[in-house]
């Protein structure tokens, strides 16, 4: 399982996403000079996505078996980190605005998911890699 690069980066994945879970996104003080903090767990639709890319990251380590199978979850994991993304962004802005923040600081978690990513492509990557490996023995023998 662990001997395939490709598992060590869905495996970073799924640590990386989780971390995201947990750590606060961002933080900032309001107009009333109360620090408020933005977590992902706040938003059902970012919980739900997270969760998603987490689970699919750490269960496509099993399917090592099928790389078909393992490069079109890891295409949909990597869509849903994309939508993740995005919609961290916008549902930050609108955190920022209802509480009257006019700056803040980002914190870990919302730089996680551009590194969650970048693991998604190297996962990619060393799958078609192994691909290649089988189809060049396969022409030897």
């Amino acid at each position: 399982m662990i001997q395939r690069i490709q598992s060590l980066w869905l495996l970073l994945t799924a640590v990386c996403a989780s971390i995201t879970y947990i750590v606060p996104t961002f933080a900032g003080t309001g107009a009333d000079g109360v620090v408020k903090i933005f977590s992902v767990r706040e938003s059902i639709i970012l919980m739900f996505l997270i969760s998603f890319v987490a689970a699919s990251s750490f269960v496509n380590i099993f399917f090592f078996q099928n790389r078909k199978r393992q490069k079109g979850i890891i295409l949909t994991t990597s869509l849903a980190t994309i939508v993740f993304i995005l919609a961290q962004y916008l549902i930050v802005e609108q955190f920022k605005k209802d509480f009257l923040i006019p700056q803040g600081n980002w914190e870990i978690s919302a730089i996680l998911p551009i590194f969650i990513l970048l693991f998604q492509v190297f996962a990619f990557l060393g799958i078609r890699k192994d691909e290649k490996l089988l189809n060049s023995a396969d022409r030897l023998r």
